[in-house]
Formats: structure tokens, sequence, C-alpha cells
């Protein structure tokens, strides 16, 4: 059984998340897409701008993101492999 991650650990695993949620919003939605995004999971903007800024993402919240964006689930947890599973769904930029 893996032993816990040490809180600077878990701080790591929430900053490449928020990064990884701020690059899924920028390819699908733009640089300035953060309330597009926001309103497609139905969240208030200023709370996405948390999730972006390193706050705990609820799994719902995960969840909505991988359904409306096509975000891969294995991606957004590593950063490795496809970052879409359906890659023709990313908006060009």
């Amino acid at each position: 059984m893996k032993k816990p991650l040490p809180k600077s650990g878990w701080h790591v695993l929430k900053s490449d998340l928020a990064n990884r949620v701020r690059e899924v919003r920028i390819a699908m939605y733009g640089i300035h897409g953060g309330p597009m995004l926001a309103e497609a999971l139905g969240i208030p903007f200023r709370t996405w701008h948390n999730y972006e800024s390193g706050c705990t993402i609820p799994a719902h919240t995960i969840l909505q993101l991988i359904e409306v964006t096509g975000a891969h689930p294995h991606w957004l947890l590593t950063g490795q492999g496809e970052r879409f599973l359906d890659r023709s769904a990313v908006a060009t930029n």
C-alpha cells in the first residue's frame, strides 16, 4: 500500500491539475473563454477561476468538464497521452 503524499505532494498534484484544466479551457474556449466554460459547467466564473488557481476541484466538476470538453481523464490525471478523447472536437485557435 502506498504511503499518502506529503502536503507538498498534494500541492503539486493540485497545481498540475489546475494547469491541465486551464490548457483544456484555452484549447476549447480560447484565452478569454473562462466565463463561457464556467457557464457550460453551470458554475460561477469566479469558482472556475479558483479552480484554475489551484483550489480543489470537486469530482462532479471534473466529470462535467470531461463531458463538456471531451478531455481525456487519464491526461487530466497524469498529463500523459492525448489531451482529448476525440481530437476533432478541439477548437482551432
